[in-house]
């Protein structure tokens, strides 16, 4: 996005201000998550308050404040746009789950469908059930890389007492 006239979007992006990218100083990556925070004018209880950024380091957590410094400029009667963000697109992956399940299997696997359906917005393609094995096939889009819906999908299966034997996301 170019010549923004809204405000930033918190999703994983890039952010350049006068077209120099905003870098973390912890870990020196360039993709942030952006949220508005409205501060309090010098005087607490005016009730007048303007609009800062605090964007969040995608991969240290890091937290970079910094507000859009976009202006008239008089000289050239013009009005300079200074913060741009650039949306990282959501990849689709499909991931193949195979878990084992002690005696209450129905209860756990219908939980854990649902949390996984709820957390990632997926759609539950196939479920196979075979001695206490089951095998399940989603289809889901996401911002984040594949190590992290590892992550979320194991400790979701953990939080549910759920064994995951093999998962492939691709």
């Amino acid at each position: 996005m170019s010549g923004m006239d809204e405000s930033l979007r918190p999703l994983k992006s890039r952010i350049t201000i006068f077209d120099e990218p905003v870098i973390c100083r912890f870990c020196s990556h360039d993709v942030f998550i952006p949220h508005e925070v409205f501060v309090n004018v010098e005087q607490p209880g005016i009730g007048v308050y303007y609009v800062r950024y605090a964007a969040i380091c995608h991969y240290c957590g890091e937290v970079k404040h910094f507000s859009d410094p976009s202006g008239y400029d008089a000289e050239k009667g013009d009005y300079i746009w200074a913060l741009n963000q650039y949306l990282l697109s959501s990849r689709k992956y499909k991931a193949k789950i195979l878990c084992y399940v002690g005696k209450r299997k129905k209860d756990k696997i219908t939980a854990f469908i649902h949390a996984l359906i709820e957390s990632f917005e997926a759609d539950v393609e196939t479920v196979k059930d075979s001695n206490g094995e089951v095998l399940l096939q989603m289809e889901f889009s996401d911002l984040n890389d594949i190590q992290i819906n590892r992550m979320r999908i194991i400790n979701c299966a953990q939080r549910l007492n759920i064994s995951v034997k093999e998962l492939i996301i691709q």
